[in-house]
């Protein structure tokens, strides 16, 4: 103890003597170290923090695909969930959820918009947290005609009714249905995320109809693969009893937290990868300065030696001073992480899923301890590893004027310069393909145009709407006020806006003169729309015509079909005047309709899903209660309408609540969580591309340092200063050519990884690999051509003067 006292105590000296060269490494780490620590702790908060339920690892989600290449929602049916709540399997419960849209008529009369959860009996059992208060019973589930009871949150029922004990049964108004509280959830529940509210929503046992989202707790100690093996067992049982919906489909399970995250979970996978070779370049950086310093300290060190110093002693004590450095670097590396890591959520991290809370807990102070000692190593193993091997002499050489200048140390160096241009290259092409992915999901075309134009949802449920004609009346009546708002150009109704999460319709289809084929049917989503929606909404119309106002439930049944529909099913003819029918689980004889338009194909759930073929039906013919309204203006500011359209909406129903959203916010909005990886990304290279020229300018100087005897002989004996500056800058230029080459095949490989977790991004895309290697080589060349500049400029008489 008292010798790593001792040692400690030299190391804190020998540090203050050279304030310079410790700010330098301590800033250095802590810049490495901060960023790997605040990116860890993001993924952390989203992946590995358990989900506050009991045994969290046994809670998975479940879809729902069909292996035949037909269209399907992916969502799971009543019988899919009845049948998975078996008890031979080893399932402890499953459950479904589906999410609807309502108007909340609180006390003080505003109306709000709510996303209510409609969910299959036992859901809450399956996540194993006690209910505050309440919750459903077996009689909320008993039948179709259950009377609907809600379950609240924990947050409004204490932000709402202030903890009452009593706020069981108590009324809770929507402008669609009146109903009573029946319980109040868990403290922490929160699936789906944000959720206040959950209602019963009986399904009968033979229901083949997916609209749910599952749910399920597998048994303690069960692996998810007996669960699935048992799961496709339980499929195949429902394919024979409902051939027609389960033929061909499989479960598809995913851990619950996998689920939530999404997409979210392999982003920042890439942008740790990339801060740990941030943290590799930080190190190396380090390193070069301890190689360098320990050069400027050789003398001392053959002085220790020759007065019986061990070289175990000696080593010590430059493995204590590299360990201080990387002490002071993780304290001041955790100071900078948690400044990084407030802006990253400032930047927006906070809408991301599981981000909305991030610490730096025990977890990640244990990782950034590892950090440290992991620094604390690598920085201080080459200096040390340099003088075990050198004998006293050659120490005693190395500190002399005219030795030829520690070329073990010069190797080592060049060694990890190499290196510092290598993770350089890839740090820089990581950024690029990022970038790439980014500007390939800009160049997206949805299939619409989202700017100027605004949305929102309209519902016409309640007492004041007793039939289609009254639901259709006010839906025209909107629609003319609206469009009388100056700058508006366009209105239009949709039953799903593309971008938006929500359920549509997955149907099969005969067409006229093209048989059925009962074992490989056609399918297609179904979408309404009103006249004058795609105008509004910027999709082009490639054939035939939009919907109008003569387009009514007494007339022939009329649908606009988009291009991938057309190319796919009505093989070469002409669309116009094609006849299809629809249906689920069969084909419904009553569901004639004929072909009048194809628009362009829209990217309904995402940018970089492909379009399904898909067709629109009328909702003057079909009229539904809950649309989303399509606002266009050609005002260079359209959200100065918000006022106008809040007041049109108003004359038309005072208990409508409306939240306005602009169109291309909700398209930047789904692109988030690419462009965080970007800017951070961005942030690191440019951080790479620092260090390495702070790195390579110092190994160069250091090289001219020792070369300075020989720089100033070749003048004195007539060498021209550009012979001089060229022999100098050929030097880095090797050891540049070298690093790049080894930085590109480095960038190439890791590019085949990150590949397949970015947007049409290939890991040998020239113009990433070519741009990052010749950025960095050129840095490098650039760096290396200062002191080789200064080396041509040395006066001999002023170097080669006796002491």
């Amino acid at each position: 103890m008292k010798t790593f006292l001792r040692d400690l105590q030299l190391a804190v000296r020998h540090l203050r003597r050279a304030p310079g060269f410790s700010g330098a490494a301590i800033l250095t780490l802590a810049l490495g170290i901060g960023a790997t620590t605040a990116i860890f702790s993001t993924i952390n908060a989203a992946l590995l923090e358990p989900l506050p339920y009991p045994n969290a690892k046994d809670l998975y989600a479940i879809r729902t695909d069909l292996t035949d290449g037909r269209v399907t929602t992916g969502l799971l049916s009543g019988a899919e969930i009845h049948r998975l709540n078996d008890p031979n399997l080893s399932i402890v419960h499953a459950a479904g959820l589906v999410q609807q849209d309502l108007t909340l008529l609180p006390d003080d009369g505003v109306p709000t918009h709510v996303t209510v959860n409609g969910v299959s009996e036992g859901f809450f059992e399956v996540f194993g947290l006690p209910m505050t208060l309440g919750g459903f019973t077996a009689e909320h589930f008993a039948g179709p005609n259950s009377p609907p009871v809600v379950v609240i949150s924990y947050r409004v029922w204490q932000d709402t009714y202030g903890g009452d004990p009593n706020v069981i049964g108590r009324p809770i108004h929507f402008a669609e249905a009146q109903t009573t509280i029946a319980g109040v959830a868990p403290k922490g529940f929160d699936t789906p995320h944000g959720a206040n509210y959950w209602f019963n929503q009986p399904r009968p046992p033979d229901d083949p109809n997916h609209s749910l989202d599952g749910y399920m707790r597998i048994k303690p100690g069960a692996s998810i693969e007996r669960v699935e093996a048992e799961m496709e067992s339980v499929m195949r049982g429902l394919e024979r009893d409902f051939p027609a919906s389960d033929r061909a489909r499989i479960y598809v399970v995913r851990p619950l937290v996998e689920q939530i995250v999404g997409d979210l979970g392999p982003i920042l996978m890439v942008v740790l990868s990339a801060t740990a070779l941030l943290l590799g370049l930080a190190c190396v950086n380090v390193t070069n300065l301890l190689l360098a310093r320990g050069a400027a300290r050789a003398k001392e060190m053959a002085v220790r030696v020759a007065l019986g110093a061990g070289r175990g002693r000696i080593v010590r004590q430059l493995l204590t001073e590299s360990a201080l450095l990387a002490v002071l670097g993780t304290v001041a590396g955790l100071v900078v992480g948690w400044a990084g890591l407030r802006l990253l959520l400032a930047a927006g991290a906070t809408e991301l899923p599981r981000l909305d809370v991030v610490t730096f807990d025990g977890r990640v102070l244990a990782f950034a301890l590892g950090v440290l000692v992991i620094s604390g190593f690598v920085v201080g193993f080459a200096p040390a590893l340099r003088l075990a091997r050198t004998d006293v002499r050659a120490l005693m050489n190395e500190s002399g004027r005219s030795a030829t200048g520690g070329r073990a140390t010069t190797r080592w160096l060049g060694t990890l310069m190499v290196a510092e241009i290598a993770l350089a290259v890839m740090l820089v092409a990581g950024a690029g393909w990022l970038i790439r992915s980014f500007d390939n999901l800009r160049g997206i075309n949805p299939g619409f145009a989202a700017e100027g134009r605004l949305v929102f949802d309209a519902s016409f449920l309640g007492p004041a709407y007793p039939n289609n004609e009254a639901v259709d009346a006010a839906a025209q009546n909107l629609t003319d006020k609206l469009r009388a708002i100056p700058g508006v150009t366009d209105v239009g109704m949709t039953s799903n806006l593309p971008l938006r999460s929500g359920q549509e319709g997955s149907l099969l289809l005969e067409v006229d003169g093209i048989p059925f084929n009962a074992d490989n049917p056609m399918g297609s989503r179904q979408r309404l729309a009103s006249p004058g929606f795609f105008s509004a909404m910027g999709v082009p119309v490639l054939a035939g015509r939009e919907f109008n106002g003569s387009d009514l439930p007494n007339t022939q049944a009329v649908a606009i079909v988009n291009r991938t529909f057309a190319e796919r099913y009505l093989q070469g003819r002409d669309p116009l005047g094609t006849h299809f029918r629809s249906g689920y689980p069969t084909i419904f004889p009553n569901s004639d309709v004929m072909i009048v338009g194809v628009v362009e194909d829209v990217r309904q759930k995402s940018l970089v899903l492909e379009a399904e073929p898909a067709f629109y039906l009328s909702d003057r013919q079909i009229p539904i209660r809950r649309r989303t309204v399509v606002v266009h203006s050609d005002r260079p500011d359209p959200a100065s309408l918000q006022t106008a359209i809040r007041d049109a909406v108003r004359q038309v129903d005072q208990t409508m609540a409306v939240d306005i959203t602009v169109v291309s916010n909700l398209v930047a909005e789904t692109m988030l969580r690419q462009k965080l990886g970007m800017q951070l990304m961005l942030v690191f290279g440019a951080v790479a591309l620092a260090l390495a020229a702070v790195g390579i300018y110092g190994v160069i100087a250091y090289a001219a340092s020792q070369r300075r005897g020989e720089m100033a002989t070749r003048l004195a004996l007539g060498a021209s200063r550009g012979s001089i500056f060229r022999l100098m800058l050929r030097q880095g230029r090797t050891l540049a050519i070298i690093g790049a080459a080894a930085g590109l095949g480095g960038a190439w490989l890791a590019g085949r990884v990150v590949a397949s977790r970015l947007y049409e991004v290939r890991a040998s895309d020239p113009r990433v690999l070519v741009s990052a290697t010749l950025l960095v080589a050129g840095l490098a060349i650039l760096a290396t051509a200062i002191p080789a500049f200064r080396s041509s400029r040395l006066k001999p008489s002023q170097v080669l003067r006796p002491d």
